[in-house]
């Protein structure tokens, strides 16, 4: 059976726990990860979904993309794991591809994605990448709020490279020059909702899923200008949403519906044709590591992490019929 309307994927949610399930209830199945990093989740999604997608008689499509450019300073072990990527790329009835050195929100430079994929997932979203969002936030706002809590940062050469140098405690830290570029969390909705009929988000820490709840409630309140959201910020704007998702235990869910009304008129990413588009479905789950569901290898470190709150992770139906979800330029 192929699922394909907005309507079908969120009924077809409503009586699976595992989103990935949905690749093994249609024909042609595919998954595009946005920032794949080491592989570790499309090994794990590999080793648990191919075996019976090819019961079925079936191939798996797997895309991964990745900011990192191969063989930089940087990045460490976030990069590709060669050995897995060659193992990746000769499994049988695996259509696997990976990047690297792709920006994820201008992947149309890349012919050889698809137009949209079954499931579309972003692990550990980028802070503060999509931790902020222009939008709402003036760029002298999100400037000072980066020299504080990050250090002051500048651009600099190291071993041939360009690097963003951060002043941190005193110690001067390099990471790629694009690290403090703020995108935030319209643009990465938008990709998801072009790309994917049904979207994945794992991972999310606290600056990122609070950004991105606010572009998903309908109540503009919750998107105030130039605030940033501080931990007494979210609780007091965000208020009975904020006490319900806080009170969730690990491995608890809630449909956001539940708490609020959900946004009929999402703006169209930067760059993007003018218009809107919306998401019908949106559920909201609290952990890092879920039953049956293939994670990332960040996921599984979250227990290590003991400085981190727990993470979150949010699964998207975007509303096919929606005018602006028409075309993916």
């Amino acid at each position: 059976m192929a699922v394909r309307s907005s309507n079908e994927i969120e009924l077809f949610l409503r009586g699976h726990r595992s989103p990935y399930d949905l690749l093994l209830d249609t024909d042609s199945p595919s998954l595009l990860d946005l920032g794949a990093g080491d592989l570790s989740f499309i090994d794990e999604l590999a080793a648990q979904y191919l075996p019976p997608v090819k019961t079925r008689g079936h191939a798996l499509t797997v895309h991964g993309l990745d900011r990192l450019r191969p063989g930089s300073m940087f990045g460490g072990p976030l990069h590709a794991d060669p050995s897995r990527l060659a193992r990746l790329q000769r499994t049988d009835r695996l259509h696997f591809r990976f990047w690297g050195g792709v920006d994820m929100l201008a992947p149309a430079l890349l012919p050889d994605l698809l137009p949209r994929y079954t499931i579309v997932t972003c692990h550990a979203p980028a802070t503060p990448t999509f931790a902020l969002e222009p939008s709402r936030i003036s760029p002298a706002v999100m400037d000072r709020h980066l020299q504080q809590t990050k250090g002051e940062f500048k651009v600099v050469r190291e071993g041939g490279e360009e690097a963003l140098e951060v002043l941190h405690r005193g110690r001067a830290l390099l990471f790629p020059p694009w690290k403090f570029e703020i995108r935030g969390p319209l643009a990465l909705l938008d990709i998801l909702a072009r790309r994917g009929e049904l979207c994945v988000l794992t991972s999310v820490d606290s600056e990122v899923f609070w950004e991105l709840l606010a572009q998903l409630v309908a109540d503009p309140g919750l998107r105030p200008a130039d605030a940033i959201f501080t931990p007494a910020l979210i609780a007091e704007l965000f208020g009975t949403i904020h006490q319900r998702l806080m009170a969730l235990p690990v491995g608890g869910s809630v449909l956001l519906s539940d708490l609020a009304e959900l946004r009929a008129d999402i703006p169209s990413g930067p760059g993007r044709p003018t218009g809107s588009y919306r998401f019908r479905y949106v559920e909201i789950r609290r952990g890092a590591v879920f039953p049956g569901m293939p994670a990332s290898s960040t996921a599984r470190r979250f227990n290590e992490m003991i400085e981190e709150s727990l993470p979150w992770c949010l699964v998207l139906v975007p509303e096919r019929e929606t005018s602006g979800l028409g075309s993916v330029p």
